[in-house]
């Protein structure tokens, strides 16, 4: 396969986008966001339209191509890190926010406020309905990446036990679709030093140096737990059920990590974290397949974090006391958000409204994170990629060497 895209050159773009929007944002400010529209965010929705039949032929591909008897193993294992690193991850994060304590101490009155606040009705079972699409056609339209995923995990196991061949014919074709959508990313990411200063550029102009001491608390102690996750969580898994270096490991996914942080998006940054595993980890393909873009959409420990944490620090902010049940209930929702939530930018900030919005707090509080949203985006973001690529490694067999 071709070399991949230099992390070097993207880092750069970060940097240097960084610098403009310093400078720009009190003399120019629509040059700021010129840049950011142009470069940014065309970049970005050039990625995202690729990515998701990229995904979806990929995981199809993944499930009818993996080893017979492998299946259900790595599923099994796959689902059971997933659940285990997800629910550690809410843990942490809630843990901080009750120690640290970051929304205590704050003038309510410049807080803002809604009107009523109507329980969310909607029970688990309802919600995990909801995942699964009754038309395909609509959750793609709609960016609903695990709605789609979940078709083509159906289609891949219909692949599997079908036979003939217009079935051989069928996976030749779907084979090639795959590698053309490979090569469109690939032309599109020649644009990635240029689209990652753009948006860095719009982010910095827009929010600034300056900011509310709660969300530097916020940002420090969100940022600490994902570290937890990061730096002592994951090199555990590698070192007791791989018996990897982490080190090595880390260096090796270098790529993905650094687009993940520039784009806050999991799903813009699959094709990368595709060949990271395959190129420099070395796993199976058909396994890193079909475990890496299932863990795109449903393998979000960062994004599971971070809503845990926030919904407890709006609650400091406006004085809502949460039991420990409810703080369970909390956990619990973070999870199922984790999996259900959409691995592009911004995505989570419904969801914390919604949950915020049934512990009686205004669901509209959630503009009080807008300002730093975008920073914990990409951090969160970053620590979802590493844990799709940690499980795919712990669980897929070694590939070469």
């Amino acid at each position: 396969m071709p070399r991949l895209h230099s992390a070097t050159a993207i880092l750069l773009g970060l940097v240097l986008g960084a610098a403009a929007g310093a400078w720009l944002a009190p003399t120019c400010p629509w040059v700021s966001e010129v840049a950011g529209l142009l470069a940014g965010q065309i970049f970005l929705h050039l990625l995202l339209a690729v990515v998701l039949p990229l995904a979806a032929s990929a995981l199809v591909l993944g499930v009818a191509e993996v080893r017979p008897g492998s299946l259900a193993g790595v599923a099994g294992r796959a689902l059971g890190f997933t659940l285990g690193l997800t629910t550690l991850a809410v843990t942490l994060g809630i843990t901080a926010v009750t120690l640290f304590q970051p929304g205590v101490g704050v003038d309510r009155a410049a807080l803002p406020a809604g009107g009523s606040v109507s329980p969310v009705t909607t029970a688990p079972v309802d919600a995990l309905v909801a995942m699964i699409p009754s038309n395909v056609v609509t959750a793609a339209a709609s960016g609903d990446l695990l709605g789609v995923l979940l078709v083509a995990l159906l289609l891949g196991l219909a692949l599997r036990v079908s036979k003939g061949p217009a079935v051989e014919s069928f996976q030749a074709a779907l084979q090639g679709f795959f590698e053309v959508c490979a090569t469109a990313v690939r032309l599109v990411m020649v644009l990635a030093p240029v689209g990652v200063a753009g948006l860095i550029c719009t982010l910095v102009a827009r929010t600034g140096l300056a900011g509310l001491l709660p969300l530097a608390r916020l940002v420090a102690v969100a940022v600490g737990a994902m570290a937890v996750q990061a730096l002592v969580v994951y090199p555990l898994c590698l070192l007791l059920f791989r018996r990897r270096s982490p080190l090595a490991f880390f260096r090796a996914i270098e790529p993905a990590l650094t687009l993940a942080f520039s784009t806050a998006s999991s799903a813009a940054t699959l094709p990368t974290t595709l060949r990271v595993a395959e190129e420099n980890l070395r796993l199976p393909r058909d396994l890193s397949r079909f475990v890496l873009t299932v863990g795109a959409s449903a393998n979000q420990n960062g994004t599971a974090l971070w809503e845990g944490v926030a919904v407890l620090f709006l609650a400091q902010l406006y004085g809502v006391s949460l039991s420990f049940g409810q703080q369970a209930v909390v956990v619990g929702i973070a999870i199922l958000a984790g999996v259900g939530t959409a691995g592009v930018p911004g995505a989570s900030l419904p969801v914390i409204a919604a949950v915020a919005g049934s512990l009686g707090i205004p669901p509209e509080s959630v503009g009080v994170l807008v300002g730093v949203d975008r920073f914990l985006d990409m951090c969160r973001t970053t620590l979802n990629v590493m844990g799709d690529l940690v499980i795919a490694a712990v669980v897929a067999p070694e590939g070469r060497d």
